[in-house]
């Protein structure tokens, strides 16, 4: 499992993922990585699947990595231009404010992302997918905002996971359970398929960065 740890607060996160069957390349990518303000989280689906999605999903994986401490809308415009000489991509940018506790987010197409509260009593709650493809055409992009609890767990999933994914969301598992259990049971057969599972827990329980 992949963690990121500070004293102000702590992120689990795990990705499963799979190419599209018969195919060695995966169009669906991922990257996580700790900012000077928490953490950002990102989910790539280069449209369609083989070579060409591949490059375009780790096209835009790479602008990420180089704009880390962006907003999430600013991102996507950064990627939208670097991505216009391919086939274009959905994404969806997940930052996380450790001091105040506040995840933030935009996306354009396909990647679904949901927030399951450790509060049961809290309705689970969806980042919304603004139509478009990065590379080639955009919506107007505004970031949104929510506020975290100790706990709470995300799921970015691409649109080679069938949408009822959301019914494992209440199972205990943790988040590299959870993630290996999205795939294997909600992986549609005709798609590249990755999740990314992330748990915010407001205290760390060991100090200084970790990762394994």
């Amino acid at each position: 499992m992949d963690t990121a740890c500070s004293k102000n607060g702590q992120l689990e996160w795990y990705f499963a993922t799979r190419p599209f069957p018969g195919e060695e390349h995966c169009g669906d990518s991922h990257f996580v990585a700790e900012t000077t303000a928490g953490w950002l989280l990102a989910v790539a689906d280069g449209l369609g699947h083989g070579v060409e999605a591949a490059v375009a999903s780790r096209s835009l994986m790479e602008v990420v990595r180089r704009h880390i401490d962006e907003s999430p809308d600013r991102l996507l415009r950064l990627c939208h231009q670097a991505l216009k000489n391919t086939r274009g991509s959905a994404a969806t940018v997940v930052s996380i404010d450790r001091k105040r506790c506040l995840l933030s987010w935009a996306g354009v197409g396909n990647v679904e992302g949901v927030i399951r509260h450790m509060d049961p009593a809290l309705p689970r709650e969806y980042i919304t997918m603004r139509g478009g493809i990065v590379g080639a055409r955009i919506p107007g992009l505004q970031t949104s905002f929510l506020q975290l609890q100790d706990g709470d767990i995300l799921v970015l999933a691409t649109d080679g996971i069938d949408c009822r994914f959301v019914q494992a969301m209440g199972l205990p598992h943790p988040p590299d359970k959870l993630a290996g259990y999205i795939l294997e049971r909600y992986a549609k057969p005709y798609d590249d398929a990755l999740v990314l599972v992330a748990r915010y827990l407001f205290t760390a329980t060991t100090p200084g960065g970790t990762s394994s």
